[in-house]
């Protein structure tokens, strides 16, 4: 046989080699062994499950002066569910005192507490032991059908404005159509506004306690905080033609053990066998994860003044001659961890979802 035969035979045979070895690590059961022990031990993983016990607790004080009439409205925590699955569990409840009345609010029930002539303080007291389960929605614009399959009843309760969620105005609208164009499939709407605005919108470097800015503002900012952002991906959606909306409550932070207010949008994906609710978190970079660090306090229910109502969660009225210049009653409102375990089992989210989930 001539040199050249023997080159030839040598390359079909390390061409044959490769190819079969390319074929071998397609197959699931490789994958599945790719994934456990070359991927997963350098991977980031979280805790399956989280049980918390919080204490949120709001103060009122005359501050030596008269408070003439209050109120308080505050959410009662509620479980959530998706198909079945509990993402947030509340697994017991202690309210001190006990609320007044009880109002049914459609996505919530409010409790409320009512009082007059107030000399001292008022503290209200809630906890609340909760299991929270991580949760990712594997969805792609190949399951995920047309924003004309979503449900009519989301869409009478979230394509119209609300307090903050401003979408007549041009440079919504504009803007809207120059992120998403004519796409009707609901994930690549949800994912083109996401990715525009984790590119385009930084969290400020000082936060500033109070109400949101509204979608109109953290546009013309091109900056703003959890619940700013999420009003404005809220305005960009329902302009598209997606129902969008907010929910809102706290957010642990293993770094600290300490527990603060945050807020993220929640909208709901069809498929053909019905579709699902999923949780987009901007400034976490969380897309179609419920990290399970999230307690859930409040979910938008769509009324005009809704969320106007949640972000003023106390009405006071006092008689302005018992205080001195620039005094009024003072309100404090904190969340505190008084317990933390995470379970031993972990997940590992998908590559697309590991260089971005922070919690």
């Amino acid at each position: 046989m001539s040199e050249s035969h023997r080159k030839t035979g040598k390359a079909l045979l390390v061409l044959a080699v490769v190819l079969i070895v390319i074929f071998l690590l397609l197959l699931p059961p490789t994958q599945d062994l790719f994934r456990k022990y070359l991927l997963d031990p350098f991977s980031s993983q979280y805790p399956e499950e989280v049980e918390m016990e919080l204490r949120r607790t709001m103060i009122l004080d005359a501050n030596g002066g008269h408070v003439t009439q209050y109120r308080f409205d505050l959410p009662r925590p509620a479980s959530i569910s998706d198909n079945g699955t509990y993402l947030q569990q509340v697994t017991s409840l202690n309210i001190s005192p006990q609320y007044d009345e009880l109002w049914d609010n459609g996505t919530y029930r409010t409790m409320v507490w009512e009082g007059d002539d107030l000399y001292g303080q008022i503290s209200i007291v809630v906890t609340q032991s909760v299991r929270q389960t991580l949760q990712q929605w594997d969805l792609d614009e190949d399951t995920v059908l047309d924003k004309g399959d979503i449900p009519q009843d989301l869409q009478d309760r979230y394509l119209h404005e609300e307090w903050q969620i401003i979408i007549d105005d041009p440079i919504i609208s504009e803007l809207s159509h120059q992120i998403v164009g004519d796409e009707d499939n609901v994930y690549v709407i949800a994912r083109s506004i996401y990715d525009w605005m984790v590119e385009n919108v930084e969290y400020p470097n000082q936060i500033i306690s109070g109400e949101p800015k509204s979608s109109l503002q953290t546009n013309e900012d091109r900056r703003g905080d959890c619940d700013d952002q999420s009003i404005l991906f809220c305005a960009l959606a329902r302009s598209a033609g997606v129902p969008a909306w907010l929910q809102l409550g706290a957010l642990y932070d293993r770094s600290t053990g300490e527990m603060g207010g945050h807020g993220w949008v929640q909208m709901f994906m069809p498929t053909e066998d019905g579709g699902v609710n999923v949780t987009i978190d901007i400034v976490n970079k969380d897309f179609l994860v419920w990290m399970p660090n999230l307690f859930c306090e409040y979910t938008d229910n769509g009324e005009p003044d809704g969320l106007r109502d949640y972000y003023h969660m106390i009405s006071v009225f006092y008689d302005a001659s018992t205080y001195g210049p620039g005094e009024t009653p003072e309100f404090s409102e904190s969340w505190e961890v008084l317990s933390y375990q995470e379970s031993d089992d972990k997940v590992t989210l998908s590559v697309e979802m590991m260089a971005k989930v922070e919690i």
